[in-house]
């Protein structure tokens, strides 16, 4: 008795210890998912942790006591690992205590910064270090597919590792929730283990969900290099025009007409030009008399051909200038003409509507005349606009123009680089045939050689123009039981399923439809023992057959109350014209 008692108390303190561990478990988990600045809710759980742990530890004392006996060398398997689990939630709550007690910018915290922890942090880590394993093997698989000079498989490959770099960055920068990566992690571990694989189906937008899609190439601007060599051997000419361009840049940029240049600047304008003059002129020790002379008459020269030329220029931007006021003036004048309002043609319109009354005989009719008054009012606006649109049809506008499709609304085309002729690859689960509307009569031929007897001889009156019968749903349906098939014929009316559920009753199953009742009938023929005297036994609606000694019973289906085949009264009587030929 005593032994059946300790093991009582045993069980009883198992269940006990069981559930403190769930409930330290509880707590403990709400702990760890609870921010470090939270403060005073971490110390109202480390208070409930704590309570926890002092009734575990009482448990375990009592466990250790029942260990020390040879009563319970039969349990002693079990009330170790209880008491490991229970040692366990000590260890936990002792890391818990010092957590608690360390301060966050301390000595300790700041040498040791594992025994403080952020759990988005964790979470940040764990992130992190998925996507750099992810970007590591793409890399592998890069180079492979570059010693292969698969383009295809670079550019993908190219694509997901840059967007899989932006998302670290996001990361990084706490611009990403890891709880959105966690969501599509096992998307992106898919493509990165079985991108090669024949059945491989590419989730195509995948970067887009997320909200971090990037593009593969990224547009960035070529500095342009002009080798010194090439400016220094300009001609005069060409600085002459340089010049000349950015004198007609100020003049259309300014909006009054600008005034003639001073002379600093026409002197800057023609130093260029002069200078080169000066260098290319060849130098000869027998003209050095002549000299002077020379370089006197190109300055006057070059100086009346540059007056000229600035003169032509500044009257050229201002020619242009009235030209671009003009087409602003004309296309403003256009814009006004546009916004301006139809002029009023109420009369004509008026004028109109009763000609047309007039004219036609049918507004004569006095059928006509109630509905006249509404027809012209609802014509009138139709060939004339409102001048002040009604507040209802302002708002209908307005709510309109505030729902009208935009952009974002369309689906962004993914446009693929591989030919179209090209079959794509889709996983060995997609049917590779079309589903057959109808089967071939040689293989319902060869399925009527498994029917029954009566099957047979029912087949055999169904001719080879049947259609219905060889249609892919009449195959289903063949396969359906009898509660289903009624279900079908009962509950879906004047469908296409109820006339194959009634085909398939009515030829396949042999059951017979009464128009009067709505019922379903069947006839039953049970062989009979040729021992039984069948003129005392056979009731009225029961026919005998001499020969054969086979007794006929019927059978119908009761829709109504018990959705069972039940079998016919004494009453009934077989009369043809009831029952419907389907």
């Amino acid at each position: 008795m005593s032994q059946r008692k300790l093991q009582q108390d045993i069980d009883k303190l198992l269940k006990k210890v069981r559930e403190g561990l769930e409930d330290f478990e509880v707590i403990y988990e709400k702990f760890q998912d609870t921010e470090p600045s939270n403060n005073s809710y971490r110390e109202k759980l480390e208070a409930d942790l704590k309570r926890e742990i002092k009734k575990l530890q009482k448990h375990r004392e009592q466990i250790k006591t029942w260990l020390s006996k040879d009563d319970t060398k039969d349990r002693q398997q079990a009330l170790m690992e209880n008491r490991r689990l229970i040692e366990n939630g000590m260890e936990r709550f002792k890391s818990i205590e010092k957590l608690m007690k360390t301060k966050q910018f301390s000595k300790e915290a700041l040498t040791n910064p594992d025994i403080i922890k952020d759990p988005r942090e964790l979470k940040k880590r764990d992130q992190v270090e998925f996507i750099h394993e992810c970007l590591d093997e793409l890399q592998k698989q890069l180079e492979s597919h570059e010693a292969q000079n698969d383009d295809e498989q670079i550019e993908r490959h190219e694509f997901h590792i840059t967007n899989l770099e932006n998302i670290l960055k996001m990361l990084q920068n706490n611009e990403m929730d890891p709880e959105t990566i966690k969501d599509y992690q096992d998307d992106i571990k898919y493509y990165v283990e079985n991108n090669e694989d024949p059945d491989f189906v590419e989730y195509d937008t995948i970067y887009e969900d997320m909200g971090c899609e990037l593009n593969a190439t990224t547009t960035t601007p070529v500095p342009v290099s002009v080798p010194q060599a090439a400016a220094t051997k300009k001609s005069p000419k060409k600085e002459l025009n340089s010049a000349k361009k950015e004198l007609k840049k100020l003049t259309i940029s300014s909006s009054s007409p600008s005034p003639s240049p001073s002379p600093s600047r026409q002197s800057s304008i023609r130093i260029p030009s002069q200078t080169t003059k000066l260098n290319n002129l060849p130098k000869s020790t027998s003209d050095n008399t002549k000299q002077p002379a020379t370089i006197n008459n190109n300055n006057n020269n070059n100086n009346t051909n540059n007056n000229n030329n600035i003169q032509q220029e500044q009257d050229d931007a201002k020619a242009t200038q009235q030209e671009q006021t003009t087409k602003k003036n004309e296309d403003d004048s256009q814009q006004e003409q546009e916004l301006q309002f139809p002029p009023d043609k109420t009369k004509e319109i008026e004028e109109s509507i009763k000609n047309d009354i007039e004219s036609n005989k049918a507004f004569k009719n006095p059928l006509f005349k109630k509905e006249l008054k509404y027809w012209l009012a609802s014509k009138k606006p139709l060939m004339q606009p409102y001048k002040e649109m009604p507040p209802k049809m302002v708002s209908q506008l307005e709510s309109s123009l505030l729902n009208c499709p935009d952009s974002l609304d369309a689906d962004s085309p993914y446009l693929y680089q591989v030919p179209l002729s090209n079959p794509h690859p889709t996983s060995i689960f997609f049917p590779s045939e079309p589903i057959r509307f109808t089967y071939p009569y040689e293989v319902i031929k060869s399925n009527q050689g498994n029917l029954n007897p009566n099957d047979k001889t029912h087949a055999s009156h169904q001719s080879v123009e049947d259609i219905y019968s060889r249609t892919s749903l009449a195959k289903i349906f063949s396969k359906f039981d009898l509660d289903t098939l009624f279900f079908i014929f009962y509950h879906y009316q004047g469908t296409y399923d109820q006339f194959l559920a009634a085909r398939e009753l009515s030829q396949n199953r042999h059951w017979l439809f009464n128009k009067v009742d709505s019922c379903w009938y069947f006839r039953e023929i049970e062989k009979l023992p040729p021992t039984i005297n069948m003129s005392n036994t056979i009731p009225n609606n029961k026919r005998e057959d001499s020969n054969s000694d086979e007794e006929e019973s019927w059978r119908y289906f009761d829709y109504k109350k018990s959705w069972l085949a039940r079998r016919c009264g004494p009453d009934f009587v077989y009369h043809e014209e009831g029952f419907e030929k389907l």
